[in-house]
């Protein structure tokens, strides 16, 4: 009988939160068996969580055939933010100065009224759900622009980064701020200041940077520490 889809999207949800925490040792491979045991499920559901894992580049498949948690690249972070940061400044400028007004006022409208749902008391998830959100944000913001070459960069790094901009987005705290930063960023593109709204941009992106170095290293630490007394 096959599993309920809702058995195999909590096995995924919990077993993707542990591996962003660094709950699984580096190079120690992912045991179907063991991983059923922990999850109080059968085998099935853990092989379509561990499939899904290995999809959105979460795991590594070993020559031999196992699965192991994906050791995140620092530097390649770090390259991939540097040439993010390039094109937001670019796009933010372009919006500002001849940015589609409609398309604009649009996104700011969008970004207030999740605004208004936080400070209403809803609470707001984190995790993939809201990086979805948040490169939303940037896309329509790059499309306002009109520079459609800078709009297709901007989706490849995005795409590139994801798995390690799900870290930013841990904590309640994050994703208040987050909306506020994005704010201060239309409305200043609705302006016509080009100057404030790069500076508002470069902020915003940096310190997402710093969220996700921080938490990537602490994540790693975790996992080479439990391969060390394995």
């Amino acid at each position: 009988m096959a599993p309920r889809p809702a058995q195999a999207d909590r096995v995924y949800a919990q077993l993707r939160d542990g591996l962003l925490r660094g709950d699984f040792p580096v190079g120690r491979r992912l045991i179907e068996q063991q991983l059923a045991t922990r999850f109080a499920t059968s085998r099935t559901p853990i092989r379509e969580a561990l499939r899904r894992l290995e999809g959105d580049g979460h795991l590594i498949r070993e020559p031999a055939g196992g699965l192991c948690p994906s050791v995140p690249s620092v530097r390649s972070m770090r390259d991939l933010y540097d040439v993010r940061l390039a094109i937001e400044e670019l796009v933010v400028r372009r919006a500002a100065v001849s940015g589609a007004r409609g398309l604009l006022d649009e996104l700011g409208h969008d970004w207030h009224a999740l605004e208004a749902d936080q400070s209403s008391g809803r609470s707001l998830r984190g995790g993939p759900g809201f990086v979805t959100r948040d490169e939303d944000f940037h896309q329509r913001l790059a499309e306002a622009g009109g520079n459609t070459y800078a709009e297709r960069q901007l989706r490849d790094v995005n795409e590139r980064i994801r798995i390690l901009r799900i870290h930013d987005f841990t904590s309640e705290d994050r994703v208040r701020s987050t909306i506020a930063e994005h704010l201060e960023i239309v409305e200043a593109v609705l302006a016509g200041d080009a100057d404030g709204a790069a500076a508002f941009m470069r902020a915003h992106v940096q310190r997402s940077a710093l969220v996700v170095r921080e938490r990537v290293g602490e994540a790693l630490s975790r996992m080479f520490d439990d391969a060390a007394s394995a």
